[in-house]
This record gives structure tokens, sequence and C-alpha cells, in this order.
């Protein structure tokens, strides 16, 4: 029951204060600060709430007021402001409302000072008072801004623009408006005007401003968007609006554009001046005949001018108006003479940033020297000479290596002790006490740096200044070395361009020169290059046309600028053909290798709704720039060898630059590069692995193999360079010549009358691709007397399946030259079961670990007795690989048979659990061989971990890729390790993690049933037997 309270009591019982408060959707409010309690009241007395702990809890329970006004509440009830204050409430139904809150102390006699005052809903209010603004702000016919709020949008945007964003705006006409009031009437053309808005809404996005300046034109202003994205949205625009209908007649509408781009680096325009701008580009379209658009095409057509003062009379006053980068372009755009423009834009500089000096130095690293190229000083300063100074390997290391992220560095005069007294005089020279240096670079490679000098005191630079000079001094050093190269025709040297001409990226040199600095400077950390190409393109160019083909190009330029702009800062380049490269920062969560996978397969989604009749896949390399990494070219080379080892006949799109492409990279390149001096030097080395008789173990014949063995004694096997020798097309030139040694020893031992057996030659499925693939073959049994039935060509059934039919022919070649044929490996890789019956071999030679599988049990012994018995019927011959004992097949099959017996006696009842989050699947290892295949991929010792009692091992794979190997204690049922490859943790750890101890329970079910197994025999005999039946 409520205690009577006097004050709320005497407002209550108050009939006049009552009845004019009950229409106005009040609530009666008192705190007791001593017990930290509100009591909420209607306009009938009856308590609402009562609310314990009101103010002491951080975040109470009950609290609805928004977390950012419950300060006003605590003040309010503790006496420090006076309300009434607004405040914003939420239901718990989500519903948000506002309310107008005030109390004032009082004393009570009894409870000490309390705090008594009201709450009142002023929802409506608020959102009428928010209505009558929006519609202030509002065009009433479109919604779209009106004339003056458009207006002081965009010049507040302008006004704060950051220089290196750029922006544009377009005007537009509807064409012919005047004709459709007149014809139709004003309500069609109100409907019109409101179609015309409805699409704009639809076509640009929601932060641009769009806007009905009057009558029948409107202005859209589009911020932070790249020239080729305008030029796309005012085209867009252009065809989209003839495609609105109007059921009432058949009126076309049609409109007229003048488009203006604000470009990066260019401050100091106002809406007027773009309008003025835009507003005559349309002019030039309705002039033209309307329904097109027309780019302004000059941006300082209307640029306002500004007074001169007395003391730069001779300089344009836009140019102490703008920015600096800006201000740079244009002169060096404007001026055809590099000399004549650079004196000026340096006195702008020196005059803007109140400097004394600014000196461009040149740097001959070799030579150890510097000497001045350009320099300018202020009417207080001395010119200093600089020709052929000398300098120290330290001091130059320490100034490079004191290069910011922004290619600059401040040095003050009082603080140069890391520096020899050489180099303090020539860094300082002059009587300069700040000097910012700020480097250039060429092709990469340290060219000089310009010095922006003080003289007369001390001065700090921000970060945002020392970019700002390190943006200029880029735009310096790119015209200094066109103004250079240009200068240097005469003697045979041409200037390299600086985007390419088809797709607008960065040119190849270019491109390394930014990435170069990058990594040289340090900055690299963090960031990847994308390297990536088509699959078939000149068939695609052949298909539809070259033009067609340019096209393509310039597509996915465009699809990797708008992938790319999501990472921030990055740089884009074609290579040469469709060859293109990418320097960015990927976050994606599951990594850069997955982001590049996603993007090529966006891309061939899009190309194959396109172009339907070539499948056109893309290839992407991906390398991690690395702190060793010593220069862009090393990255690149990295990235593109990565993309190399993608092939045409898997699913993979995209290969990450890892540890083992690292070791595979400098011998591939030794291989392409030496592998004729070394066939010629003979350090392919040739081996027989003899062939032995099941019946009475008589070597029946012999198969080829070689070793690579280099001059300092290194043994190269074949599973590491023939994969090179295959993705290259080279293997043709090792199989031959293998081939050749062969039968030159064949004919050796013929010549000394011993018996000849035939001997299998390993030959690769790049021959099939040749016109006439075996007549070398064929000329070299000639040439040293051989018979063709001596000689056996083996092909992988991996070879063969990924290129039947060609396969195919070329088997039948070779036994049409008298030559026997086998099928290698077969059970290895892809099933040839299909194509078994006309496949043109003499002889299938069965997978050591396809043997090895199928002798770990008995159903796989019977599938491997059937396997024989069919191939036998079908006429081959058959041989075991991997058997090289009499007894060994026997041997081995039976302690397979007795592991895994072991096996599934301990571990049994954990068989089966497998789990998954949708991409990560993890799953117990099913058998001993499923260990040692477990070991071999990973590269650590878990094939020894099946007799392990208090471990169970899983293995986490996405798709049929192996991630890494789990162990889980029994008795702790904790996960004990989890490892990738090597024993290294991946970047799925911590999922894989999380994954198997969400799943825990699935392997303490399986440990619970074996813990009540002895509670079975204790049961009676017949619920033990109805136990058995059930199971």
């Amino acid at each position: 029951m409520d205690v009577p309270v006097r004050f709320i009591d005497s407002i209550i019982n108050n009939p006049l204060l009552m009845q004019f408060l009950v229409h106005r959707w009040f609530f009666l409010l008192e705190y007791d600060p001593r017990l930290d309690q509100l009591r909420v009241y209607d306009t009938r007395s009856r308590t609402l709430e009562t609310l314990d702990a009101y103010l002491g809890s951080e975040k109470p329970e009950h609290a609805t007021i928004f977390a950012e006004d419950r300060w006003k509440m605590r003040t309010l009830l503790t006496g420090e402001l006076y309300g009434p204050l607004e405040m914003r409430f939420v239901s718990p139904e989500g519903v948000y409302y506002s309310r107008e809150v005030d109390a004032r102390p009082v004393e009570d006699p009894a409870r000490g000072t309390l705090y008594v005052g009201y709450a009142k809903d002023i929802t409506d209010q608020k959102n009428q008072t928010q209505e009558l603004l929006e519609q202030a702000r509002h065009d009433s016919l479109t919604q779209l801004y009106n004339n003056r709020t458009g207006k002081e949008l965009i010049d507040r945007y302008l006004q704060a623009k950051d220089p290196y964003a750029s922006c544009g705006m377009l005007v537009i006409d509807l064409d012919f408006f005047k004709n459709i009031n007149d014809c139709y009437g004003h309500l069609f053309g109100d409907k019109v005007l409101q179609e015309f808005a409805r699409l704009l809404r639809t076509l640009f996005r929601s932060s641009d401003i769009l806007v009905r300046f009057g009558g029948d034109e409107f202005v859209v202003f589009l911020k932070d968007i790249p020239n080729t994205t305008l030029l796309q949205k005012t085209r867009q625009l252009s065809e989209s609006v003839q495609q609105v209908k109007f059921w009432e007649n058949d009126y076309r509408m049609t409109c007229s554009i003048g488009a203006c781009f604000l470009p990066e680096n260019t401050a100091g325009y106002s809406f007027d001046q773009l309008f003025e701008n835009a507003d005559w580009a349309l002019y030039q379209a309705k002039q033209n005949g309307r329904n097109q658009y027309v780019f302004c095409d000059n941006l300082r057509r209307y640029a306002q001018a500004v007074p001169a003062a007395p003391e730069t009379a001779d300089i344009d006053a836009r140019y102490l108006h703008n920015d600096l980068i800006s201000t740079a372009f244009e002169l060096f755009e404007k001026n055809n003479s590099f000399e004549t423009a650079i004196p000026l834009f340096l006195r702008i500089v020196g005059i803007r940033l109140q400097l004394d000096r600014i000196t461009i130095v040149d740097t001959r690293i070799r030579e150890r020297s510097i000497s001045r190229q350009f320099q300018w000083t202020s009417p207080r300063a001395e010119p200093v000479p600089l020709n052929g100074e000398s300098y120290t390997k330290e001091d130059f290391l320490t100034l490079f290596h004191s290069y910011d992220e922004y290619g600059t560095t401040v040095l003050q005069a009082d603080n140069m002790g890391m520096y020899s007294p050489q180099g303090r005089a020539l860094l300082m020279q002059g009587g300069a006490q700040t000097v910012v240096y700020a480097a250039m670079y060429g092709e990469g490679e340290y060219q000089g740096a310009i010095a922006y000098v003080v003289c007369g005191s001390k001065r700090y630079w921000t970060p945002q200044n020392r970019r700002e000079l390190g943006e200029i001094t880029k735009i310096i050093n790119a015209y200094l070395s066109k103004h250079l190269a240009v200068n240097a025709v005469s003697r045979g040297m041409t200037s390299a361009p600086e985007f390419d001409r088809l797709t607008g990226l960065l040119a190849f040199s270019r491109f390394k020169e930014e990435v170069s600095h990058k990594i040289i400077g340090g900055y690299a950390e963090g960031f990847q290059i994308f390297y990536c190409d088509f699959e078939n393109f000149k068939y695609f160019n052949e298909k539809y046309s070259y033009a067609t083909g340019d096209q393509l190009l310039k597509e996915f330029s465009d699809f990797l600028i708008e992938a790319a702009r999501h990472w921030g800062e990055c740089f884009l380049c074609r290579v040469v053909g469709d060859q293109f490269v990418l320097y960015l920062s990927c976050r994606d969560e599951k990594g850069p290798l997955h982001y590049a996978d996603t993007l090529c397969r966006q891309f061939e989604q899009y190309q194959a709704q396109h172009y339907p009749e070539v499948r056109l896949r893309v290839r992407m390399g991906v390398y991690a720039i690395e702190p060793g990494c010593l220069s862009a070219s090393a990255a690149i080379d990295k990235a593109n060898f990565a993309r190399k080892q993608v092939h045409s006949n898997t699913r993979v799109s995209a290969i990450q630059f890892d540890k083992k492409l690292e070791v595979k990279q400098p011998l591939t390149g030794e291989l392409l590069s030496g592998l004729p001096q070394a066939l010629e030097n003979g350090e392919f080395k040739l081996y027989l692995q003899p062939k032995f008789s099941p019946k009475d173990l008589s070597v029946i014949g012999a198969e080829a193999l070689t070793r690579w063995i280099k001059p300092d004694g290194t043994v190269v096997y074949p599973d590491q360079f023939i994969p090179i020798l295959e993705s290259t097309g080279h293997i043709v030139e090792l199989d031959l010549y293998i081939f050749e040694q062969v039968a030159q020893f064949l004919q050796r031992n013929a010549q000394a009358g011993h018996r000849l057996l035939p001997i299998a030659v390993n030959a690769s499925a790049v021959l099939a691709r040749e016109d006439a693939p075996t007549q070398e073959y064929s000329e070299i049994l000639e040439k040293h007397n051989i018979s063709a039935r001596m000689l056996e060509i083996e092909l992988t059934e991996t070879a063969v399946v990924s290129e039947y039919d060609r396969v195919k022919r070329l088997l039948s070649s070779f036994q049409s030259d008298g030559m026997q044929t086998s099928l290698d490996d077969f059970g290895a890789g892809g099933s040839l079961l299909n194509n078994m019956v006309d496949i043109p071999v003499n002889t299938i030679k069965l997978d050591k670990l396809f043997l090895t599988r199928c002798s770990s049990n008995a159903r796989g012994t019977d599938f491997l007795r059937e396997i024989v018995h069919l191939v036998k019927r079908l006429g081959y011959n058959v041989i075991c690989e991997g058997i090289e004992a009499e007894e060994q097949a026997a041997r081995r099959r039976a302690e397979y048979l007795e592991y895994e017996k072991q096996y599934r006696k301990a571990k049994g009842r954990y068989l089966g659990i497998a789990f998954s989050d949708g991409e990560i699947e993890v799953r117990v290892l099913q058998s001993v061989q499923e260990f040692i295949e477990e070991g071999k991929a990973m590269h650590h010792c878990v094939e020894r971990y099946h007799d392990k009692s208090d471990s169970l091992i899983l293995s986490a794979r996405i798709a049929d890729r192996r991630v890494e190997t789990v162990e889980v204690s029994l008795s702790r049922l904790q996960v004990v390790p989890s490892r990738g490859a090597c024993n290294r943790n991946t970047e799925y750890h911590d999922r894989i993690v999380r994954l198997v101890n969400d799943n825990m329970s699935l392997v303490r079910a399986a440990r619970h049933k074996r813990d009540k197994a002895p509670r079975i025999a204790t049961l009676g005999r017949a619920a033990s037997d109805r136990l058995k039946v059930s199971a």
C-alpha cells in the first residue's frame, strides 16, 4: 500500500489543476534521494511505477531514457540543473518518443529533501516541428531539395572538402517542357516532374544532393566521385530518362545535361562557379540539338578572381588562392616549357609556405655526390651553390631511412647529432634552421630530393603539411623526369608513359616506381601484390575480334577499380596484353587468397553472361609483401610466379606465394634458363627400376627413371622438377633426352651381346598437343637401330583423363609405330573407368598408394582382386607398384590389418563423428591409412598417433583441402594442440578450436557409451538379449 505523500496529494487534490493536466499527457514524479527511489503517478493519484536504485545503477534494467540523455535526468534530480529539459525515451516495444521533464526540491519534515516534478509527452510537437523544417527544405512537388537548401548544402561541402576528393555537378533541363504544359496540361506536367525526380532518386546515391532548381531545371551534385564514374552516371541518366513511359499518352521524356567535374587537388570553388560551368555545358548541349550531354571543357571558365597583393602583382591571383597541388598541375600543363614553369611554381610555393629557399637536388648514389638542378630563394636568403658536393654512405643511409610515409623528413639545426660534421654542413647550408627534405624516385630508384628551407627560425611541420609537400614533390619530379627525357631524345632516350593508353590505369613503370617507394620506405607491411591474367584470351580475340577484346580489358579494369576501392590506398596497372597487377591491403576476414578467388569467380560469371561462347577464366597470383622484400620487381615476380601455378585442369583460380613456391621459384628460373646446358652436360642421369614376374621373381623388364644431379652434387628429384617442366612445356625436351639415353643403353647392350629386355619410358601429355608427336621418337630408334617393341611409353592416368581425346590419339600413334604403351599410376588420380574399354594401352600399372589403401582391410582386398580380374579380362597386362619383396605384400597386409583392428577396437565408438560451421568441416580420422595420409599431407608426425590411448585425432578441412590436425584429450575433453602444415597455426586456428569445443558433447556422448558398458553386463539375461537385438 502506498504511503500518502503530502506534496503529491496537494497537487492531486486540486480539482482545477488536475482538470488542466489530464488532457496534456502529464505524469507526476517524486524522487527520494535517501532511498534513490523514483515514483511515477498518473493524474488520478495512482502509482504507475516505483523504480529503486534509480540513479545508483550505471545501466539500470528499467532505464528507458536514451543513454546520451541519462546525464540530464541525473543532474536534474540532484539539483545541478534546472528544467524543463527535453529527453528522448524508447519503449520496450522499440517505439521512440520525447518528453519534457522538470523537478524542484521541496522539504518534507519526515523524509528531508525530495524532488517533485512532472514529465510531459511532447512527441507530436517535436514531430510536427521536424516535419515543418523538412517541408521548408524540400520542394513540395518533387520532394527534392529546393533551390536555397541545395545551394547551402553544396557550398557547405565545397568549403569542407578534402583537397584529395573529387566531385561533380550535373545541371539538367527537360527538353521542350513548355510544350508539355501546353499540349497535355499542367497536371500532367507536374506528373512528369515527379517521375523525373523519382528517376533521380533511383539512379543516384543517398549521399548525393538532388535539387529542383526551378521549373524544369534540376541540379545533381555527386560527392567523392571519380571522373569515370561521373561520365558513367551522366550517360546512364541520359539513357534511362528515355525509358520512362506514361499510360495517359505517348509522351517520351528526354533531357539535356551539362556536366562539370571538380578534380582532386582542386579547391577554392563555390556552388555559383560550378553551376556557371555546368550551365555553360548545358547551353552547349541545347545548341547541339538537345537530348544529349556535354562536359565543361575548362573548369576555369568562370573562376573567381582574387585581388592581387602589391608584392605579388605579377602572379595570377588564383595561384595564391587555390591549393598548391592543383596550381602545380595547371602550371606544368599550361606551360610548354618546364624551365619556364618551375621557377614560377617554386616562387609560389615559397611565398605560400613562407620559405626562404627551395632547392631541387640531384643525387648520384654511385658517385656519392649531389648537385643543384633548380633553386628559388626569397629576398631574405642567399642562394646556395651545389656542384658535385660529396657525402658519406653513412650520412646518406641515415637520411634515406628517416623518410616517413609521405616521403619526407624534417631536419632541425639543433638536432643533427646523427650526422657527421660534413653531413651537417651539407644538409643545413646557408643558415638553415629547419629543412624538409622530400624524396624523389624514378623507376623505383632514389633520384634525389627537394629541400624546403626555413632560415629565420625553427619551424614545426604537421603531418598534413608534410603530406602536401610530399605530393608537390611527386608532381615536380614527374614533370622534371619528363623534361629530362625530352632533352635526352637526341641521345636515343625516351620517356615512359604515366598511364596505360587503353585502360587509363597506371603504366607499369609508374606502378613499379610507386610500389618501390612503399617497399623501400618500409610502408608496405600488410599489403599484397595481386597478379592476374586471362586463360584463353587469344582465342577470345579470335572469336569476338580484337576490338571486343579491348573492350573486355576496359571492363575488367573497371571491375578491378571497383573491387580495390574498398581497401583504401592502392595502385593498379596493366602490365601488358591481358595481364594486370594490383597493390593493396586486403583485410578480408578469410584472407587475401579467398578474396582473390572471389574476384576471379565474380568476373568469370559476368563474362559468361555477356560472352557465353567462350569460357574465359581469370587466374590470379597473390604475394603478401614480407619485411625482407627488397624491391617492387621481386614482389611482382613472386605474385606472377604464383599466377603461373594456376593450372587449367583444376578448379583453383588463385594461388598464394608460400614457402613451397619460395623453394620452387629459383629452381624454376634455373631450369628455364639452364635446361639445354644441363642436358648437354649430362646432369640428368638415367636409372632403371626392374620389373619382376610374380611367378618366379625373374626380371622381365625395367622402367626408366631420372635424377638431376647438379655439378655441386645436389640431387633434385622428379617431383621437384617434372611439374615445372610440364607447366612450361619444356618436359618434351627432357622426355626425348631420356628416351635417347634408353636407346643408347639398349644399343650398348645389344653390341655387347646381352639379352635385351623392354624398358618403359615416361612421356608427358604436353606431347599430345604437337602436330607429329611420335616422329622424333621413331627417328631416335632408327638412329640407334633399336626395335620399337623394346620400348614402352607410359602416361599417367591423370594426364590421360585431363586430355583424353588428344592422349588417346598419341597412344595410338605410338602403337602404330610398334611401341608398347601403358597407363601409369592407375587409381591415384581422376578415374578412367568409363574409358577403360577402348583406351589404346597394353599395360595398366596400379599405383602404390592405391594398393596400400586397398590392402588395409578385407573389403579393400576384395575390391583390388576384382579390379585386377576386370583389367585382365579386358586384355591388359597388370603391374603392381611398390611390391619389392616376395613376402612383402602378405606381411604388410597383415600388419595394417592388425593396426586397423586395434584402432577400431580402441576408438570405434568415435568413428563417424563429424561437424561443420558451414565452411570448415571437422571429422575423426577413420582408419590407420587416414593417419598416414594426414601426416604426409600436413608434414607432421600424426601417422604414429593412432595407438595413443588418451588421444582422439580429427582432421579439419575446407572442401578437400586439409587445414589443421586436431588432437583432443579424451580424459580432459580438451583440445591439446591444433596445428596446420609443418606444425604451424593457420589463419583458421581459432575458429577450428572453437568449433571443436562447441561440439565436444559428441565426443563426451561417445565416451559415455563406453562408461556405461559394464552396467549392461549386470542386466538380466532376457534384458541383455533384447539389447543385442535392438542394436
